[in-house]
């Protein structure tokens, strides 16, 4: 047989990547018609690095042990340990994501999420090996009470109100002692106010109320605890099925996250403040959302929003007017529990505004209404972009200081910054303000996050400001990395 000329073989390698670039971009095409697309099943999401031998054995009794329909997804951040060849063998039974190493365990969650199909979603530690009838048990738990979005198992690791005494055993015995406890008991149903993050089980709808988990945080203990708030925050109830028990292989205490560097039992304790400190710097006070009356989300019960209000998504708590974008860059404007696609307008003076950054999923909870209004296509979500006169944009308030009590509303950018840093360097409070009520952004982080000084302000006295009706808050949106 003759040998390939190079002019051969250049024109095979050239041919290769061209089908296979022909191929990433369908499949690619693909995935965004199937979006949203869901299946009657749940979608069990595995982030995982450098953790084969425990991924291995997750997936073994995740296959011996789950008879309700399901699909297994694990998202994988660069590992070295023959972590992807496993995965490839294994792709009959398992979708996958090979994500490089620089993404941290929060990023790899997000992709999962996106990547999920079922009606329900589990998310799942690799250290976690599930008994004969967990996620029959964990579903029965969810479905008793459509107000209950999250639940937990018990486990022996040690998580609070979810651990519990066991004997001490190895992953062979796990089986035994689960079927020799095999007791369905809605009796042990307990609702809670705190998850650990090992193993959840969630509605969709869940998920797109409160949206993905925060890539800004710098912990995915932190993280979790930022999902959780959004979860409470919402009125939607947690609980712990006691009837379902999950065993935690704690054989690399160091690594209960699957990712060394994130966890809360790494790093240094200047890393944990840190990490506290984002989280206060972005919540404040996260009791006061619960139990000061003048925020408006808490029910007697301290669950959060009231039943009557349970339909609200954490994109209810964006300022009314703001301009936003979604990962195709398409830009919308808030509306009270909606939002509007913004084409075509050119630059004809008025206010620049940038739009800011959020997911495919805040953009589902909103309802796309009306016809669309005349603005512009950006790039980037850091492009201004001109907002003719007749769009209602939102207007911030602050109560008066002493020395600017005679200034007019503030319209220059540059100005606007200054004035708020100044506000919040005496300790002043930032609304939104609208007809008839105001709304607090919760943090100068939420302002920021916002980009508040794109906006106008006005200097109200502090009797016109108690004079208008609060309603709920300012958060800010979830950082994302990816095309979420």
């Amino acid at each position: 047989m003759k040998r390939l000329s190079m002019h051969s073989k250049r024109l095979g390698k050239k041919g290769y990547w061209s089908g296979y670039n022909r191929g990433q971009e369908q499949g690619r095409k693909l995935g965004q018609a199937s979006f949203g697309k869901v299946f009657e099943g749940v979608s069990i999401i595995i982030p995982s690095c450098n953790q084969l031998q425990q991924l291995r054995a997750c997936i073994h009794h995740l296959e011996e042990n789950t008879t309700y329909p399901h699909e297994i997804i694990v998202v994988d951040c660069g590992s070295t340990d023959g972590t992807p060849t496993y995965l490839l063998r294994k792709s009959i039974g398992v979708r996958y994501a090979l994500l490089t190493k620089d993404v941290q365990r929060i990023g790899s969650l997000n992709q999962g999420l996106m990547m999920a199909k079922g009606t329900t979603i589990v998310v799942l530690d690799p250290h976690s090996i599930v008994t004969p009838g967990w996620l029959d048990r964990l579903m029965s738990c969810l479905n008793s009470d459509p107000r209950v979005g999250v639940v937990g198992p018990v486990t022996n690791g040690p998580f609070g109100e979810q651990q519990v005494e066991v004997p001490d055993m190895n992953g062979h015995e796990v089986n035994p002692f689960a079927m020799a406890n095999d007791t369905p008991n809605p009796e042990a149903w307990r609702e809670t106010k705190n998850l650990a993050a090992f193993c959840l089980l969630l509605r969709r709808e869940t998920l797109v109320k409160t949206g993905y988990w925060d890539e800004g945080c710098h912990s995915s203990e932190e993280a979790h605890a930022d999902w959780l708030l959004r979860v409470r925050l919402l009125g939607i109830r947690m609980a712990i099925a006691r009837d379902a028990f999950i065993h935690f292989a704690e054989s690399d205490r160091d690594t209960v996250d699957g990712f060394p560097q994130t966890t809360e039992r790494s790093g240094s304790v200047e890393e944990r403040s840190r990490n506290r400190s984002f989280f206060v710097q972005k919540w404040g006070n996260a009791d006061k959302l619960f139990h000061d009356p003048q925020f408006g989300t808490a029910d007697p019960d301290g669950q959060g929003l009231s039943s009557k209000e349970a339909h609200l998504s954490a994109a209810s708590f964006y300022p009314i007017g703001a301009l936003v974008q979604g990962p195709s860059g398409a830009v919308f404007r808030i509306e009270p529990g909606s939002r509007r696609r913004l084409y075509d307008a050119s630059a004809v003076g008025g206010e620049h505004v940038r739009p800011v950054r959020v997911s495919q999923l805040d953009l589902l909870a909103l309802p796309l209404v009306g016809e669309p209004d005349a603005t512009v296509s950006v790039s980037t979500d850091a492009t201004p972009v001109a907002v003719t006169p007749n769009e209602p944009l939102p207007v911030l308030a602050a109560p008066e200081l002493g020395n600017m009590s005679m200034l007019p509303t503030l319209h220059i950018p540059a100005q606007r910054k200054r004035w708020i840093e100044l506000l919040y360097a005496e300790g002043g409070q930032l609304y939104q303000i609208g007809n008839g009520w105001k709304r607090p952004f919760l943090t100068l982080y939420a302002v920021m996050s916002w980009r508040a000084e794109d906006y106008p302000i006005q200097f109200l006295s502090s009797e016109d400001l108690s004079a208008l009706p609060e309603k709920q808050p300012i958060i800010a949106p979830p950082v994302l990395r990816g095309h979420l």
